[in-house]
C-alpha cells in the first residue's frame, strides 16, 4: 500500500478529527473504534522519524484544539489575560500536549520499520504508557483518555474494575491496530487476527455480563444542591446572606418531607465545591447557618468552602479548597483540604516561568494543597470520601480512598467556569469511570450542572441539566468489597510502559548487533 505525503496528512488530520468527535457534545462513540486507523496507516514503517513525529503531533494538535478550545474563554473571561494571551497560553498547553500524540507516532513507526507484524501488538502498549504520562508529568492533565469513550458500553467498562480506565484505551488502540494491519496488508492472516480478536471482545463482554452479580437496591438518600451560581457574581453582605437563605431553603424541601424515613437510613445533603466566599472556620454567622442547617434536616450536610491557613515558615495565610463534614446534629466530623489542585485555576506552576499567568481563582494568593485524603465516618458502619472538581480525572487519587475504607463517593464541583461548552458534559463522562474502577456509587454535586446520581457500573440514575437552579434527590448503597484496581491501582499501565521499555531494549540491542556484525 503506497501512500503519498498528502494523504499522509490528511489521514493524520482525520484521526485528530475523529478523536474530537467521540467525545461529548459530538458523542459518537462508535467511531472510537476506527479513530486511529487513519493515524496508523499514515505512520506506518515512515522511514523519516522527523514525518512520523509531525504527523503525530498534528493528530494531537486538531485534537486537544477542538475538544478544550473552551479553555481559551476560561483563561480570557477568569485569567485576565485578554484574546491574544489567553489563545497563546492555549496554543502552547495544545502543543505541550499533543506531544504525547507524537512520541506514540514516533515509536510505532520505529517499531514497525523493524517488527512489521508485532508492531499492531505494541501499538496498544505504546498508546497506554503516553496516556499515562500525559496524566502524571508536569502536575498531569488525562483529560479525555481515549477509554473514556466507552463510559457507556457497560458490559466492557466493567474491564476498568481490573485494569482501569487504561485496560479500555488498550483494547480500542488493539482493534485499531488490528484493522490498519488488515487495510495494509490484506491478507487473510491479518483479517483473521482481526476477527479473532473481535470474538474474544465478544466473549469477554458477555462473560462481564452473566458474571456480573448486579447492584443491590439503594437503600440511603442524598439530595444534592445545585445552586446554579455565576463565577462572576459580586460579593458582599447582603447578596452572601440572600444566597444562604435560598440555598438553605432549597436544601430543606426535599429533605423536610422525608423526616420519617426508617432508622438506619443515612441521609446526606450535598453542596458543591465552593461557589461563594464561604469561610466555615472564619465566619462565625456562616458556621452557625451551617451548623443550623444540619440539625433542621436531620442529615449529614457536606459542602465545600475556603479555608486558611497558616504556612510556619513564612508565617503567610495561605487559603486552602476545602470540604466539610457536619453530623445531623450539627457537629464537625471532618475536613478535607483538595490535594491536586488546578494548575492556573488555583494556582500557577512553575511561577518564574509563568510570571505572566494569573490565576482564575479570586481568592486572595495561590490555593495550596492538602497533604493527605480523607474517610470520614457517619457513624459506626459507614464511611464516605469526597474529592473536588478536578481530582475526579485522576484514577489512582479516587482509588487510594476507596481503599482506605470509603463506601461511597462523593463529588463536589464547580463547572461554572466552563459555560456551555462540552466540558461539563465530558467532566461528567471522566468522573462515571471512577464509580465504575472501585464499583461504588458516586453523588455528584456541581455548583451550575451537571449534579449526578451514579451507580457502581458507571449508569447516571438521575441527573439535572446545565445551568438550572434545582435540588437532585436520589438514593445509594455503601459498598464495602474492593476491586482489583482499588487494591493494585495503576498496574496495568505500569505493565505497558514496562512493555514498550523491553521491547525498546531489545530493538536497540538487535539493531546494535546488526551493526557490528556487519
Amino acid at each position: 500500500m503506497i501512500i503519498t505525503g498528502h494523504k499522509r496528512l490528511f489521514f493524520a488530520l482525520a484521526s485528530g478529527t475523529l478523536n474530537i468527535l467521540i467525545f461529548p457534545k459530538a458523542d459518537v462513540t462508535l467511531l472510537s473504534w476506527i479513530v486511529l486507523v487513519p493515524l496508523l496507516v499514515a505512520i506506518y514503517r515512515e522511514e523519516r522519524n522527523s514525518r512520523s513525529f509531525f504527523y503525530g503531533c498534528l493528530c494531537g494538535i486538531v485534537f486537544f484544539f477542538g475538544s478544550c478550545h473552551w479553555i481559551i474563554n476560561v483563561l480570557e473571561n477568569y485569567g485576565g489575560l485578554g484574546g491574544l494571551g489567553s489563545v497563546l497560553s492555549f496554543l502552547l498547553l495544545v502543543i505541550y500536549l499533543s506531544l504525547f500524540y507524537a512520541g506514540f507516532a514516533l515509536l510505532f513507526s520505529g517499531f514497525a520499520r523493524h517488527f512489521p507484524d508485532g508492531c499492531f501488538f505494541l501499538a496498544p502498549a505504546i498508546w497506554v504508557s503516553c496516556e499515562y504520562l500525559r496524566g502524571q508529568l508536569l502536575t498531569g492533565f488525562p483529560w479525555c483518555l481515549l477509554g473514556y469513550a466507552l463510559v457507556d458500553f457497560t458490559s466492557l467498562a466493567r474491564i476498568a474494575t481490573v485494569t482501569g480506565v487504561y485496560g479500555l484505551s488498550f483494547i480500542l488502540v488493539l482493534i485499531n491496530a488490528l484493522t490498519a494491519s488488515a487495510l495494509i496488508d490484506r491478507s487473510r492472516g491479518s483479517v483473521a487476527r482481526l476477527i479473532i480478536t473481535l470474538l474474544l471482545l465478544g466473549g469477554i463482554s458477555g462473560f462481564s455480563s452473566l458474571w456480573h452479580s448486579g447492584i443491590q437496591q439503594p437503600t440511603h438518600r442524598a439530595y444534592i444542591v445545585q445552586p446554579n451560581l455565576s463565577p462572576e457574581q459580586n460579593w458582599d453582605l447582603e447578596s452572601k446572606s440572600t444566597v444562604l437563605n435560598s440555598l438553605s431553603q432549597l436544601s430543606l424541601a426535599a429533605v423536610s418531607k422525608d423526616k420519617e424515613l426508617p432508622s438506619g437510613i443515612v441521609r446526606v445533603t450535598i453542596w458543591p465545591e465552593t461557589p461563594a466566599p464561604f469561610y466555615f472556620n472564619r465566619d462565625p454567622v456562616f458556621r452557625l447557618r451551617m451548623t443550623m442547617l444540619a440539625r433542621d434536616s436531620a442529615s449529614h450536610l457536606l459542602f465545600g468552602f475556603v479555608d486558611f491557613k497558616r504556612d510556619p515558615e513564612t508565617g503567610a495565610e495561605d487559603p486552602y479548597n476545602s470540604v466539610a463534614l457536619l453530623s445531623p446534629e450539627g457537629n464537625l466530623i471532618s475536613q478535607y483540604d483538595k490535594v491536586h489542585l488546578v494548575p492556573f485555576g488555583e494556582y500557577v506552576p512553575y511561577p518564574r516561568v509563568f510570571f505572566f499567568v494569573d490565576k482564575i481563582s479570586t481568592e486572595a494568593g495561590s490555593f495550596k494543597p492538602g497533604s493527605r485524603l480523607v474517610v470520614s465516618p457517619l457513624d459506626d458502619e459507614h464511611r464516605i470520601s469526597s474529592f473536588v472538581c478536578y481530582e475526579a480525572i485522576f484514577p489512582e487519587l479516587v482509588r487510594r480512598s476507596v481503599d482506605m475504607g470509603a463506601g461511597a463517593l462523593f463529588n463536589l464541583t464547580n463547572d461554572g467556569w466552563f459555560g456551555d461548552s462540552a466540558a461539563p458534559y465530558q467532566h461528567l463522562n471522566m468522573a462515571r469511570f471512577r464509580a465504575i474502577e472501585n464499583q461504588r456509587y458516586l453523588l455528584r454535586a456541581a455548583n451550575n450542572g451537571i449534579s449526578a446520581v451514579i451507580n457502581p457500573d458507571g449508569v447516571v440514575l438521575k441527573r439535572t441539566r446545565l445551568n438550572e437552579r434545582t435540588l437532585l434527590e436520589g438514593d445509594f448503597e455503601f459498598k464495602t468489597t474492593k476491586t482489583i484496581y482499588t487494591r493494585f491501582g495503576d498496574w496495568f499501565a505500569w505493565l505497558c510502559l514496562l512493555t514498550v521499555v523491553f521491547a525498546g531494549g531489545y530493538l536497540n540491542w538487535r539493531t546494535r548487533s546488526s551493526v557490528s556484525i556487519g
